[in-house]
């Protein structure tokens, strides 16, 4: 009986030894396909990071080229604002001038006029005076 309890013994041993080999090819196993996974997802989300970073970068240097951009713009605006104020200005002034010159024709024409006028009466004074 003490062969078979030893026999039995050295079987549940070796059952034991032997289960615990596959628990540790198993974890083993598993412990592989975790990394796998791991990696797998990790690099998954790197290739989206990277492509948000792309996309980020592209975003920042669209935006940087759209001030530029509005700055000169801005710029420009202002400059043909200044522009157009310049003409707008001239034209005032050429109105100006325009109405000074009317001013002043009509004042010579009021000043011909009264010498005219002044003149004919010179001449019919004379006129009444040769007359008499």
């Amino acid at each position: 009986m003490s062969d078979s309890l030893a026999t039995l013994l050295k079987n549940h041993n070796q059952q034991q030894a032997e289960i615990k080999r596959q628990n540790e090819q198993l974890k083993k196993s598993a412990v592989r396909s975790t990394n796998e996974l791991t990696d797998s997802l990790t690099e998954y989300v790197n290739e989206g990071v990277t492509e948000i970073f792309s996309r980020q970068k592209e975003l920042e240097q669209l935006s940087r080229k759209l001030a530029n951009q509005t700055t000169r713009y801005a710029n420009q605006t202002q400059q043909w604002l200044t522009l157009v104020d310049g003409f707008n200005m001239s034209l005032k002034e050429l109105g100006d001038i325009r109405n000074w010159a009317e001013i002043m024709e009509h004042d010579m024409r009021t000043v011909m006029t009264t010498l005219e006028f002044v003149h004919q009466g010179t001449l019919d004074t004379e006129a009444i005076h040769e007359s008499m």
